[in-house]
């Protein structure tokens, strides 16, 4: 047990020192040996825990997705609270991966997971997208996606509730029309 909480330990510090680092420099500027030293261990501690540098970035990555849980929207709209309310949590650590030193490609992950949830709640209710469907949870997942990306960036973001009206606001009768559209039995 005291192991497994040391292991816990030395591997958080190594996270933490890979953040600090990553809010300084891009990825490719990032050395084992810095994160290492951050962190206070030596190399091979490192490789203990990760392959490289890329691998703390995956996982880190990968744990953020995980928290994700982009559930089938419900008659309120898109069930975005959970993910918003995460976002406000990791902000952060989000705001490095979205940045334009970041990971672009973690975005369109956030997108695919988003367009998932819509896809599943179609099969569920036995619709089978058509091309005009997938066209219009596209424009959804995207016009979602990038909202809140920019709310994110926000200087003084507003709070989630704030963004989650106003997002409510803008998209109401587009959002009300195309979860009519999943729902509707073939």
């Amino acid at each position: 047990m005291k192991k497994n909480i040391a292991r816990e330990h030395t591997r958080q510090a190594l996270v933490a020192a890979f953040w600090k680092l990553y809010g300084e420099k891009t990825i490719e500027k990032i050395t084992v040996g810095a994160v290492a030293e951050i962190a206070g261990y030596n190399r091979s501690t490192f490789y203990e825990y990760f392959s490289d540098v890329y691998d703390v970035l995956q996982q880190e990555e990968d744990a953020l997705l995980q928290r994700m849980r982009f559930g089938a929207p419900d008659k309120e709209g898109l069930p975005l609270e959970e993910v918003v309310a995460m976002f406000e949590e990791n902000a952060d650590r989000l705001s490095l991966l979205l940045s334009e030193k970041g990971d672009f490609s973690f975005f369109f992950r956030i997108r695919s997971r988003m367009r998932d949830a819509f896809y599943d709640l179609a099969r569920t209710n036995g619709t089978e997208p058509d091309f005009e469907l997938q066209i219009e949870i596209e424009y959804h997942v995207a016009g979602t996606t990038s909202s809140l990306l920019s709310w994110l960036r926000t200087p003084n973001r507003p709070s989630a509730e704030t963004y989650l009206t106003a997002l409510r606001n803008v998209n109401e009768y587009d959002t009300e029309r195309l979860l009519s559209k999943l729902r509707r039995q073939q």
